[in-house]
């Protein structure tokens, strides 16, 4: 089952980093850091605390999976992780770069949302910047005033390293609208699929019908019906079971949940019907899928 770090420190000690941090809500490191005494590989988890990673260099046996999907392309990042998502990666020792970790309540002064003025943590977006060697030596230099705040004697370190961690968090906002502005702008139906995806994640739970999601998007089922076929190459009704299938096999894998309060995140009030519509598509019940895994 996935395992789940509630306190900073408690998942440093996990990872064999020999340093506690001294701050219970927030932590600063350099891979340089980082002993042979730590560990080079942590299977699926998930933890209470936000996370921004800078991978400078020497990733090429690095890997990273967000929510079970292989990250690529990890030299020159920026990548976003929250509370919510499901987090494992293989770490290289040659690894060149920085990591921050804090909770919530680090900037308990902060009264907006994290992850909706900051939406790179938001699950629904892809959490990695693909940065210019430009960005690069800048943000370096802001992860590298964040290591030395927190390592000094002042008196007001905890208020300096608030200040400036959330000044940095615009700082990579700024960028990654920056980023978004350069990409193609959408078509109508590229952007409508985008949102049938986003609503998607939002409402599985209690929508699992065509016919809402495109009522909720202005539009008829049958445009809903072209939209997923021209891009996905599938029916909107395929492309929500699909959906709902990886969610399910997630939850199986690395949840402990049980068999039925899986099906029901997933829009299911009954076991029976989720476990014929698991073994439908996969071939096996819900409870022998999770018995390969456990």
């Amino acid at each position: 089952m996935i395992i789940h770090y509630r306190e900073i420190n408690e998942y440093l000690l996990a990872t064999g980093f020999e340093q506690p941090s001294e701050l219970a809500d927030f932590f600063v490191l350099s891979f340089d850091e980082i002993t042979d005494s730590s560990v080079e590989f942590m299977p699926p988890y998930q933890k209470d605390f936000y996370q921004i990673t800078l991978l400078i260099s020497g990733v090429s046996d690095t890997s990273i999976e967000i929510d079970t999907e292989r990250v690529d392309r990890l030299e020159n990042s920026l990548f976003f992780l929250s509370p919510t998502h499901v987090y494992a990666w293989r770490r290289s020792g040659a690894t060149k770069g920085y990591i921050v970790y804090f909770k919530r309540e680090f900037l308990d002064f902060y009264q907006g949302a994290l992850q909706t003025d900051f939406p790179f943590f938001d699950i629904t977006n892809q959490g990695i910047l693909s940065l210019s060697d430009t960005e690069v030596a800048q943000l370096t230099l802001d992860f590298q005033k964040l290591h030395r705040e927190y390592h000094s004697p002042s008196l007001y370190r905890y208020q300096i390293l608030q200040s400036s961690l959330l000044a940095f968090l615009f700082k990579i906002k700024s960028l990654d609208e920056l980023a978004q502005q350069k990409l193609p702008v959408l078509s109508r139906k590229q952007e409508l699929f985008a949102k049938f995806k986003s609503l998607l994640q939002h409402r599985i739970q209690a929508d699992t019908q065509v016919t809402i999601y495109a009522s909720y998007l202005g539009i008829s089922e049958s445009y809903l019906n072209s939209i997923t076929k021209a891009i996905a190459m599938i029916t909107a009704k395929e492309y929500i079971a699909q959906y709902r299938l990886k969610l399910a096999k997630s939850a199986l894998k690395y949840s402990s949940r049980t068999i039925a309060e899986v099906g029901y995140c997933i829009g299911f009030e009954e076991p029976t019907h989720f476990s014929r519509f698991f073994k439908k598509y996969e071939g096996v019940t819900p409870s022998a899928y999770r018995k390969k895994y456990t």
